[in-house]
């Protein structure tokens, strides 16, 4: 008895000495040229380790330690293993590994990568100094760019290096001209790459510093935007929250910003040569002759799997299309369902990737043709890759996400661009209307959804329709909704009984919708919604002017509440803290646009908080005072491309206020004060400064076009807007729509008594005395014939 006892205790000790760790990968990872980088979480599980690392192999997809493999590493916040002596431009698999005392070796997941090509930088230095000195410069010049030729992919770049006797630090313009002064403290590896960091265009290139950038929050201190320096970050720190952090010269972490933060480490110098790499692959041109991001591996592909790809464009086909090649060998995005989609290998695409080049390429699996730009988008035949057939693939920085919020895939969505890497806007492929794929010059914009294209496995293709329904159904929902309340305003029928006749098409469709099996059949239901509310609408009239039908319900962001998604912005637009702007230097005309589908005929009000500055303050100022208003944007209404109601939007001077609003506003000559940057116009609007309103009557019924347009060319105009708003009065004309409300006094403005009394209209905005229609005086309302 006692034997067999001893043996199961030596069976459990056995177990328990040998249990198996538990590896897992993190997904996150970084590579240079040579060398590449990994983390791992390990939970020995009460083994004891021998040794733990990462092996790799160019061959294997799962590399074991008979393959290449490393120990070494670093602590930060958690050990980085370090992956040395890689070839560049060559794709890898590695995993981490972990072998027990007892000679047993355990792995992780693998991750894929490419490690990009060899950078070629190049550098002089004139020896302006003294011996001493120009021997630590040489040394600091010569090891930035051994880090930067093995850790980043940047060509075309010569840093042109000069002793500087009266420069205090160092300093560096963009494209490589740099002064190193005689201050020992700065005459190192750590200066130099600060310095470098310049000459790609940190602090120096406008998609940087500029207000205006898609890739940083403002032109002051600001997060960066871009998904490749932030990922690194959360990798390097082990934080999900680190992001990359800049103001308009500098940018931290790793930015080596002063003599201090050198604290001449291998983890220090390597983190920020990956950062500069990092920053170019987001978009920042690295030099100005590439005047384009740097291509890399963006998004990680098995050669032979199938894909599908779909357009991120709602009005493209996102939830209900697919990118195929026609039998003329065209590329056209298609209705189908996924189901049709994958037993269709037209829609079926193969996607490579070439090191060298870090580019990829599109092969139909139906035709073996490759998506081509050598004459147009086409499909071509092609032995492999050629310099026509291949694209950088730009990974977008936003979700996919419906027109009612709703996130559609996991996935992200991505550019396909032609490299031409001189052209700072190269041609990327875009879904036209009418199933149409064209090419357009390529917009870094958040909003520019028919430029990006989803690119999913099987699997994912099936989650998109399940994902297609949820939004389709969310979209009738808040529509069905607004419809709901819509009736609980004060309102009268034309004819009939409007409401009882609405009522009924609400509980019909309603029941359609919820019996829907697809997106297809829940967007008929929504089509037939739109139908019965615009009849509706057409057959009523508020019975109380100052209650009208809310029907901003219909409009795609109309606060801009993230971006300008929803919207057509012109040229030169920018969105930032929930506005868009028009400057004239990058703006010279104001043009921005939205379409409301299948609206009834009737009597609309379209109000938006906006002002034209035209000019500078002080001319504007100076004009406004002697009597002209030079504005030349309006808040305009279209309707079978009619205009039916336009007004001028306010001038900057109208609202000008006796305090400060914002510590960025403009002290006028009077001690008044207006909006001067975006942020102070925020805080403006967000006190209803500045709110503008037009009305109109339209005979028509169908498209509703709402613009906020004109002219911005006068030197230093200034045109910005936020907050629309859009209301229905009824299907009648206002006068008509008067004549039947009763309890309204019929007078004239003369009549009453004091004449420094305040008129106002059913909206609020004060009129002058001879106004015509429905006035409001001290709460009261009159009728003015």
């Amino acid at each position: 008895m006692k034997a067999l006892h001893l043996t199961l205790i030596l069976a459990l000790v056995s177990v328990c000495a040998f249990a198996q760790p538990t590896i897992k990968t993190n997904p996150r990872y970084a590579r240079g040229a040579t060398k590449a980088f990994g983390r791992m979480t390990l939970m020995l599980n009460g083994s004891s380790m021998k040794e733990s690392g990462f092996c790799w192999s160019s061959e294997s997809k799962e590399p074991t330690i008979n393959d290449s493999k490393s120990t070494k590493r670093w602590v930060n916040n958690g050990s980085i293993y370090v992956m040395e002596g890689l070839t560049p431009a060559t794709m890898y698999y590695a995993r981490p590994y972990v072998t027990l005392l007892n000679g047993e070796t355990y792995y992780g997941d693998a991750i894929k990568f490419s490690t990009v090509p060899m950078g070629t930088i190049g550098w002089g230095y004139d020896n302006g100094g003294s011996a001493e000195e120009n021997e630590r410069i040489n040394n600091a010049v010569g090891s930035c760019v051994d880090y930067w030729n093995n850790l980043t992919s940047i060509t075309d770049l010569y840093l042109n290096v000069h002793y500087g006797s009266g420069t205090p630090t160092a300093d560096c313009s963009y494209g490589g001209w740099m002064r190193v002064g005689p201050s020992s403290s700065y005459q190192r590896t750590g200066t130099i790459m600060h310095e470098a960091l310049h000459a790609i265009g940190v602090g120096t290139h406008g998609m940087w510093n500029s207000s205006n950038s898609p890739l940083r929050k403002g032109a002051g201190t600001g997060d960066w935007l871009g998904d490749r320096a932030n990922d690194l970050l959360k990798f390097w720190d082990n934080k999900p929250t680190e992001v990359l952090t800049g103001d308009g010269t500098h940018l931290w972490p790793y930015g080596i910003n002063g003599a201090h933060e050198d604290n001449g480490t291998e983890l220090l110098y390597t983190i920020t040569s990956l950062i500069a790499q990092a920053v170019g692959e987001d978009g920042l041109p690295p030099t100005g002759t590439h005047n384009f991001g740097l291509p890399h591996y963006s998004f990680t592909q098995e050669d032979d799997i199938k894909y599908y790809i779909k357009n991120e464009d709602e009005a493209r086909g996102l939830t209900t299309s697919y990118l195929v090649e026609t039998a003329d060998h065209k590329l056209q995005w298609q209705a189908m369902s996924a189901d049709k989609a994958l037993a269709n290998d037209a829609a079926a695409w193969y996607v490579t990737f070439t090191p060298s080049t870090q580019l990829y390429q599109l092969k139909n699996a139906s035709t073996g043709n490759y998506i081509t730009y050598s004459n147009g988008i086409t499909c071509k035949a092609a032995s492999g890759a050629t310099t026509s057939n291949s694209f950088c693939l730009m990974r977008s920085r936003v979700d996919v996400t419906s027109t009612t919020g709703t996130k559609l895939s996991t996935e992200r969505s991505y550019w396909m661009i032609v490299p031409d890497y001189q052209n700072a806007t190269p041609p990327c492929i875009e879904a036209g209307p009418s199933g149409s794929v064209t090419t357009s010059s390529y917009s870094n914009l958040n909003t520019s959804k028919r430029q990006r294209w989803l690119i999913l496995n099987e699997s994912q293709a099936m989650a998109m329709e399940n994902s297609g329904l949820i939004s389709a159904r969310d979209a009738f929902d808040k529509l069905y909704q607004m419809a709901v309340s819509l009736m609980a305003t004060p309102h009268a029928s034309i004819s009939g009984d409007a409401d009882a006749d609405f009522n009924a098409s609400l509980l019909s469709v309603k029941a359609t919708c919820d019996a829907a099996k697809t997106a297809d059949e829940v967007k008929d239901a929504t089509t037939v919604l739109r139908t019965a509310l615009s009849t509706f609408l057409s057959n009523v009239y508020v019975t109380d002017l100052s209650q009208p039908f809310d029907m901003t319900g219909m409009l795609n962001n109309p606060d801009f509440a993230t971006d300008a998604t929803g919207w057509t912005v012109g040229a030169g637009g920018v969105y930032n803290h929930s506005e868009i702007e028009f400057y004239v230097d990058q703006a010279k005309t104001v043009s921005l646009i939205q379409l409301v589908k299948n609206m009834p005929t009737g009597t609309y009000c379209l109000k938006a908080q906006g002002f034209q500055r035209p000019g500078s303050n002080e001319q504007v100022y100076a004009d406004y005072n002697a009597g002209t208003n030079n504005v030349k944007v309006t808040l305009e209404m279209t309707m079978a491309q009619r205009s039916f109601a336009s007004q001028k939007v306010k001038n900057i001077m109208e609202e000008r206020q006796k305090s400060q609003v914002h510590s960025e506003d403009k002290k006028l000559p009077d001690g008044t004060y207006v909006p001067n940057t975006m942020i102070s116009t925020r805080a403006h609007f967000d006190k209803g400064y500045y709110d503008n309103s037009v009305t109109g009557y339209t005979s028509y019924s169908g498209d509703l076009r709402i613009y906020f347009k004109g002219s911005n060319s006068a030197p230093t105009s200034w045109t910005i807007c936020d907050n629309f708003r859009l209301y229905y009065l009824g299907g009648l004309t206002q006068e008509e729509i008067e004549d039947k409300i009763t309890g309204i006094e019929e007078v004239t403005i003369e009549n009453q008594k004091p004449r420094t009394q305040n008129l106002y209209n059913i909206f609020g905005q004060r009129v002058s005395r001879n106004a015509k229609g429905i006035v409001i005086i001290n709460g009261k309302k009159f009728l003015n014939k």
